[in-house]
C-alpha cells in the first residue's frame, strides 16, 4: 500500500501552527525563531517530508526541469553529449529528464508530447534518423516552447541548432587516407535517412573526386544500425573482392572497430597493408590495438552549448536572435596507428 505523502499542512497541524510558518521555516526565513525552526526541521525529517516540486512549479509557472530527446543513450558520443547537458544544467540549478527514441519516429513524437505535457521549461532534441513528419517539432514553434536541436537537426525548421561539421570531418578523414598513399578507399556509410551519414558520404565522394580517384559504388556499403557487427561483416565482404580496398573510412568508431577485427582475423597488417579511420574519437579508439584514427566531434561541447542556449531562451522568453542561432563545431582528425604509415 502506498504511503500518503507528507505535506506542509501535516507538519503545521502536528505543531498547531500555520502552513505559512512551516514554509518560511523550511526556507530559512529570518522572522521564524531558531527554536521553532529546529522543531519544524526535526518533524519534517521524522515524517520524511520532501517538497512537492511539481506543485510548486505550477504556482511559479517554472519547473526547473528540461527534457532531452535523444536517439541512443549507450553510444560513447551520446554519453559525452549527455554529460555536457547534465553538468551545465546542474550548474544553472536545473534537472534533466532523458528520453531515448531508439531512432523510432513514433517514440520521438510520444517523448516530445510527454515532456511538453509534463511542464518542462524547455526541450533539447536530436532528431531520429527515420523522422520525416516533423509536425510535432513545428508544434513547439507554434506553442512558443523553448527548444534547441543538437547533433541531428532538421533542415527546414527555424530554431537554434548545435552540431558538428560532419562534412568537414569526413573530408579530412578521407583526404588523410589519400595522403597516406592508399588508393582504393572503401566507405562504410550510415543508415539511410541518417542526418549525419549523408554529409559524411558526400564529403567522401568529393575528396575522392578532388584527388582524381575513381568513385566506385562497389566500395560503398550502407549500414542498418552502424554497429561493430556490420563493420566486421562488410570488411569480410570486401576481402572477397579481387581488387579489395586498401583503406576504410567508417561512419563511426563502432563500424571501424568491426573492420579492424576482421582484418586482424585475416592477419592483414594495419596500417602497412590497410588503413582505417573512424568517426567519433571514442575512448576505446586510444586503447585498442592498433589504436584507431578517428574524427573528434566534441560531444561534451555540443551538450554544454545546447544547454546554455536553451536556458538562455527560457530566461529571456525566446527572442528572435536565439531562435536563429546556429553553432557548428569544427571537428579534428586524431591520427593514430590504424592509418599512419608515412
Amino acid at each position: 500500500m502506498n504511503r500518503k505523502r507528507t505535506t506542509l499542512k501535516d507538519i503545521a497541524e502536528s505543531l498547531n501552527i500555520s502552513t505559512t510558518t512551516v514554509y518560511r521555516a523550511l526556507n530559512g526565513h529570518p522572522d521564524i525563531s531558531q527554536k521553532l525552526k529546529e522543531q519544524i526541521l526535526f518533524l519534517a525529517e521524522q515524517l520524511h517530508y520532501h517538497p512537492n516540486f511539481f506543485a510548486s512549479s505550477l504556482r511559479k509557472k517554472h519547473s526547473g526541469m528540461i527534457g532531452v530527446v535523444i536517439p541512443k543513450v549507450i553510444h560513447y558520443f551520446s554519453s559525452t553529449i549527455l554529460s555536457g547537458i547534465i553538468k551545465t544544467a546542474r550548474e544553472r540549478s536545473y534537472q534533466v529528464i532523458i528520453c531515448e527514441t531508439h531512432n523510432q519516429p513514433d517514440e520521438e513524437q510520444k517523448n516530445v508530447a510527454h515532456l511538453t505535457n509534463s511542464g518542462v521549461d524547455g526541450i533539447l532534441i536530436a532528431v531520429s534518423n527515420g523522422t520525416t513528419n516533423e509536425d510535432h517539432l513545428i508544434k513547439l514553434v507554434e506553442e512558443n516552447i523553448p527548444f534547441v536541436f543538437f547533433d541531428k537537426v532538421p533542415d527546414d525548421i527555424n530554431g537554434p541548432k548545435v552540431l558538428t561539421n560532419d562534412y568537414k570531418g569526413a573530408y579530412i578523414a578521407t583526404e588523410h587516407l589519400i595522403k597516406q598513399g592508399y588508393k582504393r578507399i572503401a566507405h562504410i556509410k550510415g543508415q539511410q535517412g541518417s542526418r549525419n551519414s549523408l554529409p559524411r558520404y558526400n564529403a567522401y565522394k568529393d575528396a575522392i573526386a578532388k584527388y582524381k580517384y575513381e568513385f566506385l559504388d562497389q566500395l560503398v556499403k550502407e549500414c542498418k544500425s552502424a554497429t561493430e557487427e556490420e563493420g566486421y561483416k562488410f570488411a569480410n565482404d570486401f576481402l572477397k573482392m579481387k581488387n579489395r580496398p586498401d583503406a576504410y573510412f567508417a561512419v563511426n568508431d563502432e563500424t571501424a572497430i568491426g573492420v579492424i577485427m576482421a582484418l586482424r582475423k585475416h592477419n592483414i597488417k594495419i596500417p602497412e597493408e590497410v588503413g582505417v579511420v573512424g568517426f567519433c574519437n571514442s575512448k576505446i579508439a586510444t586503447y585498442m590495438h592498433p589504436s584507431l584514427s578517428s574524427v573528434e566531434q566534441y560531444g561534451y561541447d555540443i551538450g554544454k552549448l545546447s544547454t546554455d542556449i536553451l536556458l538562455d531562451m527560457i530566461s529571456s522568453n525566446v527572442d528572435e536572435k536565439l531562435m536563429s542561432k546556429k553553432v557548428i563545431l569544427e571537428p579534428k582528425l586524431i591520427i593514430r596507428e590504424s592509418s599512419k604509415r608515412i
